[in-house]
C-alpha cells in the first residue's frame, strides 16, 4: 500500500495522469487487502477521475497561438488575400481554356476531320507494317515526295490500333546470354567417362575424355524508318514508341522463325534452325495426317531421360487442332485443355507451347512439331538491348530504286533500331522432331 499511496500523491501533486497511469493504479488498488482498499479507495477514485491531458501543455498552446498571430498581424490576412486572387484568376482562366478547347473538339466529328483521321491511321499501319517485312518499294512509296506531310492535325486520334502476334518464344525457352564480344565459344561433352565391371587382376579399361567447342556468332539485326518530322513532333500520337514496339516484335519473330526454322540462307541470318538442324534425332510418320496417339508416346520416348525434366511441346497452332482430339486406350484426350486442368495446356502431361515461327499443319513439308528441353538445346546469346539513332542530317540509300532519301532536305527524320543476336545448337540430343516422310 506505501508504493500506492506514493504514486497517489505525485499524481495529485501533478493535476493530471495518463491512462497508463490510471491502469497502474487500478492494479496496484486490485492487489491490496480488503481493509487497505477501504482506507485508499477515496484517493483511487481521484486519481482515475483526474485528466489525461496536461492543463498547462493547453493553456501553453493557446499563450502560442496568440503570440503568433499578434506577431503575424495584417501582414499574413493581407499575403492569404493576395494568393486567394491569384488562385481565383488562374480558376478562371482554366474555365475558359477548357470551354475553347470543348468547343474545338465539337469539330472533329466533321467529314474533314474524320477523313484526315482516316489518312493518318492508314499511313501508320502501312509504314509499319512495311518496316516490319522489309517491303522496301512500299517504304519508298510512303516516305518519298509529300508522303506523310500533309496528314496531321492537332484533333487526330492519339491511339493507334493494331494486332500484337505473339513472339519471342526462342528467348524465353532456350538458354540466354548476354555476351560482352561478338562470339563466344560453348563446351560440350563428346566422349563421357568409361565405367565397367573389372575381373580380379583384369586391365581397366580406359578413355579419353573429350569435349567439343561450338561458336556462337553474333548476326545483327536492323530496321530503318524515314518519317516525316511533322509525323515526329505530334504531341498527341507517340509514333516513336509505337514504331519501336513494333520493330521490337519484328526482331522477335525474325529470331524465331530463324531459330526453330531457319533453312541457313541469308533471309535467316545464317542460322539453321531446330526443326532442320540434322543431328536432332526425329520420330518419323508416313504423312502428315497420320499423327497418332502411339506417335506422340513414341515422341516421348526417343527423348533421353535427362532431358524429360523441362520438356515441353512446341508446334503451330494449327498443328494443336490435329493433336487435340486424339485419345488414349482408356478413351480419354491426352491433350488437356487449360480450362480444365492447372492453367497450363498439357500434351501426355507436358507443357505445350504455341510457336507462331513454326510451319502451318498446311504447308509443313516434314518438320510438324518439337519435344524435349530447349533450354539444354540450344544457347541464345544477345550483346545488349536494342539501340536506337536517329538523324534529319543523313542520306539513306532507297534500296528498290538504288536511289537516295535526303532527310536533311525534305525535312524528315531517319531513324534506325539495332541489335545482335545469335543461337547454336550444344546438345541436339535433348530434343526430338516429330517429321511427316511425305
Amino acid at each position: 500500500m506505501k508504493e500506492l499511496l506514493k504514486f497517489l500523491k505525485t499524481l495529485k501533486a501533478k493535476g493530471f495522469a495518463l491512462k497508463s497511469e490510471k491502469e497502474n493504479v487500478k492494479a496496484l488498488f486490485k492487489g491490496l487487502e480488503d481493509e487497505e482498499k477501504e482506507i485508499v479507495e477515496d484517493a483511487v477514485n481521484e486519481a482515475t477521475a483526474l485528466p489525461e491531458d496536461n492543463p498547462k501543455d493547453a493553456e501553453d498552446e493557446q499563450k502560442a497561438l496568440k503570440t503568433i498571430k499578434d506577431y503575424v498581424g495584417t501582414e499574413v490576412e493581407a499575403k492569404v488575400a493576395k494568393i486567394k486572387s491569384e488562385l481565383s484568376q488562374e480558376v478562371e482562366a482554366f474555365k475558359a481554356e477548357q470551354k475553347e478547347l470543348a468547343k474545338k473538339n465539337v469539330g472533329t466529328g466533321e467529314k474533314s476531320v474524320r477523313e484526315a483521321r482516316s489518312k493518318m491511321n492508314g499511313y501508320l499501319r502501312q509504314l509499319s507494317k512495311s518496316v516490319l517485312e522489309g517491303d522496301i518499294a512500299t517504304i519508298k512509296e510512303l516516305t518519298t515526295g509529300d508522303a506523310g506531310a500533309d496528314i496531321v492535325d492537332s484533333e487526330l486520334s492519339a491511339e493507334i490500333r493494331n494486332l500484337i502476334t505473339e513472339f519471342g518464344v526462342a528467348r524465353r525457352e532456350f538458354f540466354t546470354t548476354q555476351l560482352s564480344k561478338n562470339a563466344y565459344d560453348a563446351n560440350a561433352l563428346t566422349t563421357d567417362v568409361a565405367i565397367s565391371w573389372v575381373d580380379e587382376a583384369g586391365v581397366i579399361p580406359t578413355v579419353s575424355v573429350a569435349l567439343t567447342q561450338t561458336e556462337l556468332k553474333l548476326k545483327k539485326l536492323a530496321a530503318i524508318a524515314v518519317i516525316s518530322r511533322e509525323l515526329l513532333d505530334d504531341e498527341e500520337i507517340d509514333l516513336l514508341s509505337f514504331i519501336g514496339q513494333r520493330v521490337a516484335e519484328g526482331f522477335s519473330k525474325a529470331e524465331d522463325t530463324a531459330f526453330f526454322n531457319g533453312g541457313g540462307t541469308g533471309t535467316d541470318g545464317g542460322f539453321t534452325g531446330l526443326l532442320q538442324v540434322t543431328a536432332i534425332p526425329e520420330v518419323e510418320i508416313s504423312t502428315k495426317a497420320d499423327i497418332t496417339v502411339e506417335k506422340v508416346f513414341e515422341l516421348i520416348d526417343a527423348l533421353p531421360t535427362g532431358a524429360h525434366d523441362g520438356a515441353k511441346f512446341y508446334f503451330h497452332r494449327t498443328v494443336l487442332t490435329q493433336i487435340r482430339l486424339l485419345k488414349d486406350g482408356d478413351g480419354r484426350y491426352i491433350y488437356q485443355n487449360p480450362f480444365e486442368a492447372s492453367g497450363v495446356p498439357t500434351l501426355a502431361g507436358y507443357p505445350v507451347v504455341l510457336v507462331e515461327a513454326l510451319p502451318t499443319f498446311a504447308s509443313a513439308d516434314l518438320g510438324l512439331a518439337l519435344f524435349g528441353n530447349l533450354n539444354k538445346t540450344a544457347i541464345l546469346g544477345f550483346k545488349g538491348g536494342i539501340s536506337l539513332d536517329r538523324t534529319n542530317s543523313a542520306v539513306v540509300r532507297n534500296q528498290a530504286n538504288d536511289g537516295d532519301i535526303n532527310t536533311f532536305t525534305t525535312d524528315r527524320e531517319a531513324i534506325r533500331w539495332v541489335t545482335r543476336v545469335g543461337y547454336i545448337v550444344i546438345l541436339p540430343t535433348a530434343c526430338v522432331r516429330l517429321v511427316a516422310e511425305g
